[in-house]
């Protein structure tokens, strides 16, 4: 007997066969969908913990070379980056909302490994810490290690000249005829919207002008200025005061000099006038009260001198007030900075106002043709006039809290002869 198939019945019956390997098809599908996207959160978590962990060390290597700028030990070294990583989420020691791992930050100078692994000026950091799953625990992960690493060096830097008052008008001027050359950056702290002012004839030429306000540029011209920098310290706060002695000073009287002097402390301030030479021999020298004054004619020299300026926190209306630095146009002066400290100078520091003075006398550096300061003059809470040049193969560093321009001057920046550390104003630099 013939088997009668039902035409009409069959695609019914394909149909159903074929739904059913469907759903198991879109089950498996959905499975492994829902798996991936599982692995996707798990991996996306672990990527954004290790980017902020990242900026952790990159901020704590950046601090751990800021602090050897200013000379700090191994283990200001060390609290100064664990601190920095700190306040950008991973403290040492520490754990992190939704992960009970101890977080550690490892600080190494030199750093342990890499290109600058025998640099006693870089600082290596390593953030880590382990992260848990959520749903890489079907897999057999229920947690991963997660680490970073970042180097920074301290490096001399690529700026010279600072004016450092916050909101002063004219806070870095040069007007008239005066031209500024200088082979590093000038810096302007000031948040005034003339902060920077040149005018007349004036000219600044400079490879970087950062100012943190505006500028006021008519009838001279100035390297094109980047405005709106974030504001700044004193790039030479850290470096010590020398110790001093007030009560050693009972008798304040100005003293003429003349010949060769040796490294002491004047209390009253010191004159050389006209016609009179001087050499100051290798050293520090006190000067308590009464200032500097280098009169028209007169002949000043001196190598490896640092001259320290203090006194009585007033205006200077007697011996013992404070006064700043008054070199006249007409004299001849040559003087430098030490390059260690084997003379009981400063290395690197020529003029260095003590910061405790706010009395606002400011002081006038300026000089006849053929004048050279060499090191770093520093007036970090006075004014300061300034036209002078480097010596060859020297450096000179302007620090003040205003600085004016008053005549042609040239600022090098080569320490290399006399600085073996490098220049005293430091960088710090992410390399890794």
């Amino acid at each position: 007997m013939a088997r009668h198939i039902d035409v009409a019945t069959l695609p019914r019956r394909l149909a159903r066969r074929f739904s059913g390997q469907v759903f198991v098809l879109v089950s498996i599908a959905l499975v492994a969908l829902l798996g991936m996207a599982a692995l996707a959160v798990d991996v996306g978590d672990l990527w954004t913990t290790r980017r902020l962990m990242q900026s952790a060390a990159d901020a704590g290597a950046v601090a751990g070379a800021d602090e050897i700028a200013i000379g700090g030990s191994s283990t200001a070294i060390t609290a100064a980056a664990q601190d920095a990583s700190s306040h950008n989420g991973f403290a040492n020691g520490g754990t992190r909302p939704g992960a009970s791992a101890t977080i550690t930050v490892a600080v190494h100078n030199p750093p342990i490994s890499g290109p600058f692994a025998t640099n006693s000026n870089a600082v290596e950091v390593d953030v880590s810490q382990i992260q848990p799953t959520y749903f890489m625990k079907v897999l057999g992960w229920s947690a991963v290690p997660v680490s970073t690493t970042a180097v920074a060096v301290t490096l001399g830097s690529g700026s010279c000249v600072y004016s450092l008052n916050p909101s002063a008008s004219g806070a870095t001027t040069v007007s008239g005829t005066a031209s500024v050359s200088s082979a590093c950056g000038l810096y302007d702290n000031s948040n005034s919207s003339s902060a920077l002012t040149v005018s007349g004839g004036g000219t600044i030429t400079a490879p970087l002008v950062g100012v943190v306000g505006g500028t006021n540029i008519n009838g001279g011209g100035s390297t094109p200025p980047s405005t709106g920098i974030a504001q700044f310290g004193d790039p030479l706060a850290y470096i010590p005061e020398p110790a001093f002695d007030p009560s050693s000073c009972t008798n304040f009287k100005a003293k003429n000099l003349s010949g060769p002097i040796s490294a002491q402390t004047f209390c009253g301030g010191i004159t050389v006038n006209a016609g009179n030479t001087v050499n100051f021999s290798p050293g520090l020298y006190i000067i308590d009260g009464g200032g500097i004054t280098i009169n028209g004619g007169a002949t000043v020299s001196g190598s490896g001198v640092t001259f320290y300026l203090t006194g009585a926190n007033k205006a200077a209306s007697n011996p013992q007030d404070y006064a700043g630095v008054n070199i006249n146009s007409t004299a001849t002066v040559n003087l430098s900075s030490p390059c260690d400290g084997a003379a009981s100078g400063i290395p690197g520091m020529l003029f260095f106002q003590d910061r405790s003075i706010t009395s606002g006398v400011g002081s006038t550096i300026n000089g006849a043709a053929g004048s050279t300061f060499n090191g770093g003059i520093y007036f970090p809470t006075t004014a300061l006039s300034y036209a002078g040049s480097t010596g060859v193969n020297g450096f000179t560093l302007l620090v003040a809290d205003t600085l004016t321009f008053v005549g042609n001057s040239t600022v090098n920046n080569d320490v290399t002869a006399c600085l073996a550390s490098g220049s005293l104003i430091k960088d710090a630099a992410l390399v890794q």
